[in-house]
């Protein structure tokens, strides 16, 4: 996983690099620009613009940001257990588990919507390019993700001391998971291998994107440089 993990790091870092560096100029910034030089009858229109690209980007960076929290999670799963005994190990992969449903979940959105947003760019830019077949982005919810490991966590395995029979619900344990040490360490390959198929797919997906539409995403982002500098120069007060 480790080397797969380098590859597609790499593979991003190439890909989205040249786009920021592209988008600094006019897009990477806290505040929107007034476009006070910009004539007031073509004023919304460059707005509707500038907010529809920015908003792709930061879908596109919040993808990227996703991926290198899953490293995170990783790294918080593996530091098994917990120093000090200031978590059992059952809440320690638990908090792991919940951090990889939380970024799965972030990951499913910010792909739909960059894709959603890339559509509505070039069709706002009347850009006609041949879009290739949609082949479906797969979800880090589902696919290769365990079943098993995600049941195990919503709900306390079944256990033969009668003391646990009412504490079904994991919010519900005491911190005491002595009678539990047995699942853990299965559980938490388990998860383990959770965590890096969903890395894999996550980077995968960001380069597949990157790899079908970041000259597309230059080119919308060159043309709205330029027309800026036309205006500023045309407009702009001496």
């Amino acid at each position: 996983m480790d080397r797969v993990g380098e590859l597609t790091t790499g593979e991003i870092n190439r890909l989205i690099s040249p786009i920021v560096e592209l988008a600094d100029k006019n897009l990477m910034r806290l505040s929107e620009p007034s476009f006070e030089f910009v004539p007031e009858q073509m004023r919304g229109g460059i707005t509707t613009i500038h907010r529809r690209l920015k908003a792709e980007l930061e879908a596109l960076l919040k993808l990227v940001t996703v991926y290198g929290d899953l490293g995170i999670c990783r790294v918080v799963a593996s530091n098994y257990p917990w120093q000090n005994d200031e978590l059992s190990p059952y809440q320690h992969l638990r908090l792991a588990w919940l951090q990889l449903v939380q970024l799965s979940s972030m990951f499913d959105h910010s792909m739909t919507e960059v894709d959603r947003l890339h559509s509505e760019t070039l069709e706002l830019l009347s850009i006609d390019v041949e879009r290739a077949v949609f082949r479906g982005t797969p979800r880090a919810g589902g696919g290769d993700r365990s079943m098993h490991v995600d049941r195990w966590f919503a709900v306390a395995p079944q256990h033969e001391a009668p003391t646990l029979e009412t504490l079904r619900m994991a919010s519900e344990w005491s911190s005491d998971a002595a009678l539990f040490a047995s699942h853990c360490s299965a559980v938490r390959d388990e998860l383990l291998e959770q965590i890096d198929a969903t890395v894999q797919i996550v980077g995968t997906s960001i380069c597949r994107f990157l790899l079908d539409h970041a000259a597309e995403l230059m080119d919308l982002i060159g043309r709205y440089n330029n027309m800026l500098e036309n205006l500023h120069v045309r407009h702009s007060r001496p």
